[in-house]
């Protein structure tokens, strides 16, 4: 399989240092978490109109009803629509996406499934989260270092493709931290409210799958030697393969092997199926 080990990591596991726009760098994090409950009302008022401005005048006036400001509400609704329309392909589309966190077995499961919206949309984030995992892959667990000067150190690094470095303060820099250990808590990397040593998490289901599928998409039939959706939710190489045959468990998975070479392709409608609880 790809890794450090061998070199090729960087081709599908890049630093992302000099490679990002400014115009996809954003301090959300230090606002808007990721949000399992929010995200998937939002979702469902989608789905069901279809259209954003009927969505933000639905979801301002049932914010000032119940007494929220419309900064308040503002913000957050601003934030996940974004993750959600940058989805792309390989993630469930907004109206699927409900039914899909409805399929979970517990707010965990919901919170890996958004966490790849979170580092697909957020330049940021995907920095950080690159930079610790090209060192998990070369170190191990040891590397899920979380404390505030290690990130801060890795934000010191970070220049954009124009050569810039952030521009955030201090005291903003580490509001962000926090957002992003709090994320990382509802994922299971992080126990407790304090620990800041991280592990990689026991995966859902569900999110095992939309990992999966989100790995096929970026990468095609290669997918397995470089599942880039199982490594953002920090399964490192060892994880791999039980992975997999966990995935040859599911409906929603053909499972091809020639040539000592075993591969896997998701059926078509895999997210209908997913959404339906039959995948």
């Amino acid at each position: 399989m790809a890794t450090g080990r061998n070199g090729e990591l960087d081709s599908w596991l890049p630093s992302l240092i000099g490679r990002l726009p400014e115009s996809k760098i954003t301090t959300d994090l230090t606002h808007c978490g990721l949000q399992a409950e929010r995200t998937h009302d939002i979702a469902s008022l989608y789905a069901d109109e279809l259209d954003w401005t009927s969505v933000k005048e639905i979801w301002y006036d049932e914010r000032v009803a119940n007494r929220s400001s419309r900064n308040s509400a503002e913000k957050p609704l601003i934030a996940i629509r974004a993750r959600l329309q940058s989805a792309g392909e390989g993630l469930p589309s907004v109206p699927v996406l409900p039914e899909i966190l409805d399929q979970c077995r517990n707010e965990r499961d919901q919170a890996q499934v958004l966490f790849l919206y979170l580092v697909n949309h957020d330049g940021l984030a995907r920095y950080v989260v690159h930079e610790y995992l090209r060192r998990l892959m070369k170190q191990g667990p040891s590397a899920l270092n979380f404390e505030t000067d290690t990130v801060l150190n890795i934000l010191d690094e970070f220049r954009d493709k124009a050569g810039e470095p952030l521009e955030y303060s201090e005291s903003t820099q580490k509001r962000w931290i926090q957002g992003l250990r709090s994320a990382l808590r509802d994922i299971g990397v992080l126990e407790g409210k304090t620990e800041t040593a991280g592990q990689p998490p026991k995966v859902g289901d569900v999110p095992l799958q939309v990992a999966a599928y989100y790995s096929w998409a970026q990468n095609g039939d290669e997918w397995l030697t470089k599942p880039i959706g199982w490594l953002y939710l920090f399964q490192s190489e060892e994880y791999w393969e039980p992975q997999s045959k966990r995935l040859a468990g599911y409906e929603g998975w053909t499972h091809h092997e020639a040539r000592s070479r075993v591969w896997f392709e998701p059926v078509d409608d895999f997210y209908t199926m997913l959404a339906e609880g039959s995948a």
